[in-house]
């Protein structure tokens, strides 16, 4: 291991959680220069969006957009754009910040805008006389261009956050906060004389509640190919940026470079936010762990996470569905809701991303990365089956009799799981394909590799749960017996699928009983 008092790490030099432009670069932070994007989307159109998850270089973007429309030149010193601006005009900035507002309901959320614009305000030098906040909104912008003789520049970072805070309240207040945001950002429409640009940025696009009607021609990013890497750090930003650091965390933690490098692959790459882009690591779970020079779940542990478990955890989303899944882009962009449909949301949170795109419009998504699954299969074990000591049901127990080839207690232990289950929910389990996903969940959560409908040529494997010595075929059914769900097994030939192979296996064969809740009998049968 190094010696960190001696040795040369400079743990000064990773900007973890700091997203002002101006303080990395004074400070001689490493900065992944995204100004070449900067400076062609300056001059492509004048209103834009852009969805990206938490956390990975939003609020960043927009400071250094910031830093480029005030003319800090000094700033740009050694990127991109430095030798490609001839003028460094400086234009008004009003940056709006609604990250760190209170949304609880209407009161909050006008005390939040009137802070915002106030703050945008005093450091304009300028004075707002009206009343209310959608006039205080354009008399800022006019004031701005007027004093300056500049047209005036608009950057609102998590302009949604007001909505995803209050989506699961009451309908009033949700309606009032959406009435309110709807007005706010429609005097940009009125506004359009005095505007020289527009970045509105967020996790989600609530199109159907019109927030941008008044805003015409805006463009959005999300999906564009060519602003794929806008945000986040590439593969070969990774090398060129980090390949020292790499080298460094490779030495502090006893393994080579490329193995350093393949992990850092493995944990924290594989976003894309276009059909043709390629891959992208988290930016915050790279810096923070070069900055701990140690893995970790950085991003995922960073936020809440609990209404999206919530969603998957009812029993009305099909957890077996979640890799692989395809979906369109309307789907992908779709607006979040209490439906049981979550893709949309989990994508543009960042939990599953673009994996292959297979034309006319449609995507094969899936987790990123192992930072991102193994989280949240954690953090959903956790939500689903809190209880794991009161009836002697345990994960570890789970995985003990997994690898040590104990298919009765490892039954023993998914009845056991599963009357946890059933206790703390409102919703019964009434169809195979929801008791299918209760257990491919569970399974996945605790860490076994699970394989849900596993294909064969003679029909599909409802589970298939494998062991580096064993290897359990696992049929499912409601209301039958545990007899039928074996011959199925063994009339399809289900165990050909694994013909030469040296592993031990057994053929399970579970019914559920949706009058009791719970598995009534099961069968097993080595091969």
């Amino acid at each position: 291991m190094v010696d960190i008092i001696n040795d040369t790490i400079d743990f000064d030099r990773y900007p973890a959680g700091v997203q002002d432009f101006a303080t990395i670069r004074n400070e001689n932070m490493v900065y992944v220069d995204k100004t070449a994007y900067i400076y062609k989307l300056t001059r492509k159109s004048r209103s834009f969006f852009l969805s990206r998850p938490r956390r990975f270089g939003k609020s960043l973007l927009l400071s250094t957009i910031q830093a480029y429309f005030e003319g800090k030149k000094e700033l740009f010193e050694g990127l991109a754009i430095y030798d490609y601006e001839k003028e460094w005009r400086r234009h008004p900035v009003i940056r709006i910040d609604l990250s760190t507002g209170l949304f609880n309901n209407i009161a909050d959320a006008k005390n939040a805008l009137n802070s915002a614009l106030t703050l945008c305000a005093r450091k304009l030098d300028i004075e707002l006389t009206l009343p209310d906040i959608t006039g205080q909104f354009q008399e800022l912008i006019m004031k701005a261009y007027l004093k300056q003789g500049e047209k005036v520049v608009v950057l609102i970072d998590e302009y949604d956050k007001p909505l995803l805070e209050t989506m699961h309240q009451e309908e009033e207040t949700y309606s009032d906060i959406q009435s309110l945001i709807r007005n706010f950002y429609g005097c940009l429409k009125g506004s359009g004389e005095y505007l020289k640009f527009v970045l509105i940025t967020g996790i989600t696009k609530f199109s159907h509640v019109n927030i941008f009607s008044g805003l015409n021609n805006l463009i959005d990013l999300s999906l564009e190919s060519w602003c794929n890497g806008i945000c986040g750090i590439s593969a070969g930003e990774m090398v060129q940026y980090f390949h020292e650091d790499m080298v460094k965390f490779g030495l502090q933690n006893n393994i080579t470079t490329e193995e350093a490098a393949a992990k850092f692959k493995i944990y924290y790459d594989g976003y894309r936010f276009s059909g043709d882009g390629e891959n992208i690591y988290n930016p915050y779970s790279v810096i923070c762990a070069f900055s701990s020079m140690k893995f970790g779940e950085y991003w995922f542990r960073s936020g809440s996470s609990q209404n999206l478990i919530k969603i998957l955890s009812s029993g009305n989303f099909d957890l077996t569905d979640l890799e692989g899944k395809i979906a369109s882009t309307s789907e992908l962009m779709a607006p979040p809701s209490n439906s049981g449909n979550p893709i949309g949301l989990l994508y543009q949170a960042g939990y599953l991303t673009i994996k292959e795109y297979i034309g006319d419009d449609t995507y094969i998504v899936g987790f990123p990365n192992k930072e991102v699954m193994s989280a949240f299969y954690n953090e959903l074990l956790s939500t689903m089956f809190p209880d794991q000591s009161g009836n002697g049901f345990s994960a570890s127990k789970v995985r003990i009799a997994a690898n040590k080839g104990e298919p009765d207690e490892l039954v023993n232990q998914l009845m056991l799981a599963l009357k946890d289950y059933v206790r703390d929910q409102t919703k019964d389990i009434n169809t195979e394909a929801v008791f299918n996903s209760l257990l491919y969940g569970l399974c996945k959560a605790i860490g076994l590799t699970t394989k849900a409908e596993y294909h064969t040529s003679n029909g599909r494997i409802d589970m298939v749960i494998e062991t580096n010595r064993f290897i359990y075929l696992m049929e499912f059914k409601i209301n039958s017996t545990a007899e039928v769900a074996m011959q199925q097994i063994n009339s399809k030939g289900y165990a050909n699928k694994y013909f030469g192979d040296s592993r031990t296996l057994f053929k399970i064969g579970l019914n559920f009983d949706t009058a009791k809740q719970q598995i009534s009998d099961f069968l097993i049968s080595p091969n």
